[in-house]
Order: C-alpha cells, then sequence, then structure tokens
C-alpha cells in the first residue's frame, strides 16, 4: 500500500473490427504500468493522432486527461504507482515520462518486462492480481525502503488531499520551497503546486459521486477546499477537459467512474 494505489481491469468484448466509445482517462496523480493481456492492443489520441499502445507500456504522471479506444475483445490491466514508488521500485524518476508514456522495452525494466510478460493470457484477474503481488514484494526485497522529504512532502499532500499550500509542506518538513520545487522537477516533471492540485482534482472527481451529500456543486466546492464554485469548475476543465456535470452524466465514456 505505500507503493500502489490500486489495481484496475478495464475490458471491452465485441466483435472483430468493432471499438469501443472514445475513453476519457482524467489525472490521478499517479503514474501506471500497464498491461494488454490479448493480443489486441488499445489506440491513444496523442498529438492529435491515434497511435497503437505497447503491449506493455509505462505512463507517467499526467496533468492531462488521456484519450484512448478499445477494439473488440481487450482487456488491460493497470498498476497505479505513487509517483516516487517509480523510483524506490525500480530505480526511475517519473520526471522522465511526465504527460506522456513508453514501451517498457524502452526505460530498461528488465525484470518488469518478463514479469509482464507472464501475466498475458491469465484468464482471471485474481490470478494477475495474484502473481503482480508476489513480483512487487520480490522487487521490494531487492530495494531498501526509502524516506526522504520528497516522499513525506508527497504523502502529506495525498493526506490533506490537496488541500495545502506549497508553503506549509515546507514549513512542516523543515525544507525550504526552492529545495521541494527541485526535487519535484526532478522526481515527477512538475512544481509541487501543480501536483497538489492534480491531487485535489483527482479527489473532486471521485466526491462526485457523494454530490448531493456534498450538499451540490457548491457544497463539493467548499468541501475539497477550492475558493468558490467557479474556481472549483475552471480547475476542474482544466485537468479533464469537461466541465464537472458532463462528466458526471457520462456513464460510458468516462475511464475510472466507479473508482
Amino acid at each position: 500500500m505505500p507503493y500502489v494505489d490500486c489495481y484496475w481491469l478495464q475490458s471491452f468484448t465485441d466483435s472483430a473490427g468493432q471499438t469501443s466509445p472514445i475513453q476519457r482517462c482524467p489525472p490521478f496523480g499517479t503514474v501506471e504500468l500497464i498491461i494488454h493481456l490479448d493480443d489486441n492492443h488499445c489506440d491513444v489520441l496523442f498529438d492529435d493522432v491515434w497511435q497503437k499502445l505497447p503491449r506493455v507500456f509505462l505512463a507517467g504522471l499526467y496533468r492531462d486527461a488521456v484519450v484512448w479506444r478499445s477494439p473488440g475483445d481487450t482487456r488491460k490491466f493497470g498498476i497505479r504507482l505513487k509517483p516516487e514508488a517509480l523510483h524506490s521500485l525500480f530505480k526511475v524518476p517519473a520526471s522522465a515520462l511526465y504527460n506522456d508514456y513508453t514501451s517498457i522495452d524502452n526505460i530498461g525494466f528488465h525484470q518488469a518486462v518478463s514479469f509482464a510478460e507472464s501475466l498475458i493470457g491469465l484468464p482471471t484477474l485474481d490470478q494477475v492480481i495474484t502473481k503482480t503481488e508476489s513480483h512487487l514484494k520480490e522487487q521490494l526485497l531487492r530495494t531498501r525502503r526509502e524516506s526522504n522529504y520528497f516522499i513525506e512532502a508527497a504523502n502529506l499532500m495525498r493526506t490533506a488531499k490537496g488541500d495545502i499550500s506549497v508553503e506549509e509542506v515546507s514549513n512542516r518538513l523543515s525544507v525550504s520551497q526552492r529545495q521541494l520545487q527541485r526535487v519535484f522537477k526532478d522526481q515527477v516533471g512538475t512544481t509541487p503546486k501543480t501536483f497538489g492540485r492534480i491531487i485535489r482534482f483527482s479527489n473532486a472527481y471521485k466526491e462526485m459521486q457523494n454530490l448531493e451529500k456534498a450538499g451540490g456543486w457548491a457544497g463539493l466546492s467548499y468541501l475539497l477546499g477550492y475558493a468558490d464554485q467557479a474556481h472549483f469548475i475552471r480547475e476542474f476543465k482544466e485537468f479533464s477537459g469537461l466541465i464537472p456535470h458532463v462528466m458526471l452524466n457520462d456513464e460510458d465514456q468516462i475511464f475510472g467512474k466507479a473508482i
């Protein structure tokens, strides 16, 4: 749990030649190792061009929504990692892939490549997760658990659900704001302020499911620490590409809606 945010499986079943509705995945403040479990591979819209995704790929921290589509009979398994875990587990900083992705073959994860290949074709999600947990535990035994102010800062921001200033993080950890700026750029590819905004958006995305309980959009804006409802809507649209009520009501095209 200190390393993995969650596991997920997306499947689309249809006849050959058919494609899923276009899927929109908002940023979650994480990095992801994603594996196609079958022969069909999804397409991603990158720089306004549809590109075929690699069989196994690593997606860095995103600040923009990612749009993709799935061909008939596709299963895609994701390991959603906290960004600092990428360095802890594999000694690779997430900054190399900020707002980008690459085939796992390009970054020298030799053990991860063989692990990913062992998942391909497994018939059930339970089997996939059991093998994944076993591999990650073995990987942890090979590495020494780290503790530094970047990890502490990222955990602090997640605990605060993004509603915490860089100045307060700096004061609580007794490090300068300049140090925080430098380590976040080095490790995740962006500033601590942007990382905190992404974390707050991610929590807003999840809390939408409790909109009525929160007291509507105005109540939700207050709960999450936004200045007002207009600020909340601007931030939401910036990170998702959609205004909140459109995303809330679009059941078919929003990836991770049930999270």
